[in-house]
């Protein structure tokens, strides 16, 4: 699973919901073990094995297993991205010359259960975008992308370099998409490697996409572009399907839904705008507001976000149900399951159950 934004701004906007859950109460199912730390802890990444979590206070990676024991922790760099490996919390931790001043060159802290193997990479801003192991992954620098497969490294030179990169995996971890740009306000290009297979092989798809692929359904054969004007792109051959006429700073995507959010924030609030369509183009966007900036998810036709400092659920057909469960932090699985971070700064785990119009956390 990929991070939906990178660390540094997934930490901006925990902090900002961390403050509109304000006394927000309710606290249930605590994960064993589980760590907490009064509102400093962000969730990561996680799947169905585990979860990393960082605190924001302490700027302290930590990876625990799905009850709550703990695995690693990780202090030594500032990280730029992490992503889970084959099983979570299995782990590659990027940390690039820009977060880490001190350093000459990136690297990579390559958590496997309790051992650590930090690897040194020549790049100033090499982010691993995506690792099954240490010898497995794909990343991007200031002037590639490089995959390394079964310990083999390969690379896309771009020679223009590259001023911003993303990498996005589908939900199903069958498709990986790598989003770059080449210059500030030039058109994205996105490469596509498949995961099932016995090597890594990148495919172009497009070369002149408005954003970068910010999530991606296999099942639907299609992908959405963030920024100004989110879009729907074919998969396969890069053509637009439908446009928007509303911005998006992040999206998530199910074998029959998409989901897309726009965060804004003023002095006193943060403010997300919610919009979620099923597959079929016909049926029109429902939109719903909520006093949040945290992450959002999706299971199914059931989005799964913050309001008012509760999780809460807005379903493709425009229901939106806000529970009573406290959280500034949360992270949807694609099997319904959530892990959360409570009010009281507590892990927690949840489900989410999907039954026609109604969307149902437990």
């Amino acid at each position: 699973m990929a991070l939906k934004r990178q660390l540094a701004a997934l930490v901006a906007a925990a902090a900002s919901a961390t403050l509109i859950a304000g006394c927000s109460s309710s606290d249930t199912g605590p994960a064993a073990g589980a760590p907490s730390s009064q509102g400093s802890l962000v969730l990561v990444d996680g799947d169905s094995h585990g979860y990393i979590t960082f605190d924001t206070d302490r700027e302290v990676l930590s990876g625990y297993t799905r009850d709550g024991k703990k695995m690693w922790q990780e202090k030594r760099y500032f990280p730029t991205d992490v992503h889970c490996a084959a099983a979570c919390p299995d782990a590659a931790i990027s940390a690039t010359v820009d977060m880490n001043k001190s350093a000459s060159e990136s690297h990579v802290v390559w958590k496997h259960g309790e051992s650590s193997t930090t690897q040194p990479f020549t790049e100033k801003s090499l982010v691993v975008q995506w690792a099954r192991s240490k010898d497995t992954w794909v990343a991007t620098s200031e002037s590639s992308i490089i995959w390394s497969d079964g310990g083999k490294t390969h690379t896309k030179p771009f020679p223009k370099g590259i001023s911003d990169s993303m990498g996005r995996v589908s939900a199903d971890n069958t498709t990986l998409l790598i989003s770059v740009q080449q210059n500030s306000g030039a058109p994205w290009s996105a490469f596509r490697f498949p995961l099932t297979g016995e090597h890594l092989s990148p495919s172009s798809i497009s070369t002149g996409l408005p954003g970068s692929v910010g999530c991606l359904s296999p099942e639907q054969g299609t992908m959405w572009t963030l920024g100004d004007r989110a879009s729907e792109f074919s998969l396969t051959t890069g053509k637009k399907i439908r446009d928007t006429a509303q911005f998006a700073s992040d999206c998530a995507s199910s074998d029959t839904s998409t989901m897309l959010g726009a965060f804004s924030a003023s002095s006193d609030e943060s403010t997300q705008e919610i919009s979620i369509t099923s597959g079929s183009r016909s049926t029109p966007f429902k939109k719903v507001s909520v006093k949040s900036a945290g992450e959002i998810g999706l299971f199914r036709d059931c989005s799964v976000l913050l309001s008012n400092g509760k999780l809460t659920t807005f379903s493709a057909q425009g229901k939106k149900t806000e529970t009573e469960i406290g959280a500034h932090s949360l992270l949807t699985l694609p099997d319904g399951q959530i892990y959360s971070v409570g009010s009281s700064g507590k892990m927690e785990q949840h489900t989410i159950a999907a039954k026609g119009r109604n969307c149902r956390i437990s």
